[in-house]
């Protein structure tokens, strides 16, 4: 199975509060060529963002991703509960759809995306519409940035090891989770 991606990037310099969001369209595919699942994701660029002194509400209406701005951003920058993430940029899921029978292949789809456009991010940020969507994204490390609501966002930090997907037969993957690590070897390590 691979991925073909495909991105919207513009020329011309951002500025302004445009040009901060790159958009990705993600196709997955079978070894025959035939498509089983895709993805709409776009990659936000809050470094830049900061350099360029842009306001990040206004920049992400400017990419209709204003609810971002309101879950994770406070005076230009992340809010304390999401800033302990890998990198500087942020990864936003909007959309992922497979075929029925390809099992666990959206997790694969978003848990590699993050491992690889997404590894400069500090989260990973994802919609979900019920209870039951959201505990299937956290098998994968995905938390609801919105809790107490039927629906809203999830989010992933990066900074943290997180379940790992491997092959299942042609077009499945089972999760296998992130053993804990040692805490007394690493704190001999440190001291």
């Amino acid at each position: 199975m691979k991925l073909s991606i495909t991105a919207d990037i513009t020329l011309e310099t951002p500025s302004g509060e445009s040009g901060y969001v790159t958009w990705f369209d993600v196709r997955a595919y079978a070894r025959d060529l035939s498509i089983l699942g895709s993805a709409r994701v776009a990659l936000v660029h809050v470094g830049e963002m900061a350099d360029a002194r842009v306001d990040v509400w206004s920049a992400l209406r400017e990419a209709r991703l204003e609810s971002l701005a309101d879950t994770f951003f406070a005076q230009g920058w992340y809010k304390d509960e999401y800033a302990d993430g890998a990198g500087i940029d942020l990864f936003h899921v909007a959309s992922v759809d497979v075929e029925p029978h390809a099992k666990n292949l959206d997790l694969a789809i978003v848990r590699r995306l993050a491992d690889t456009i997404a590894s400069g991010c500090q989260l990973v940020s994802m919609p979900y519409r019920d209870a039951h969507e959201a505990a299937r994204w956290s098998r994968i490390g995905f938390s609801p940035a919105t809790p107490g609501r039927s629906s809203g966002l999830l989010h992933l930090k990066l900074g943290y090891h997180h379940a790992r997907l491997v092959r299942a037969g042609d077009h499945g993957f089972e999760v296998l989770g992130t053993p804990m690590p040692d805490l007394a070897q690493l704190r001999r390590a440190a001291n």
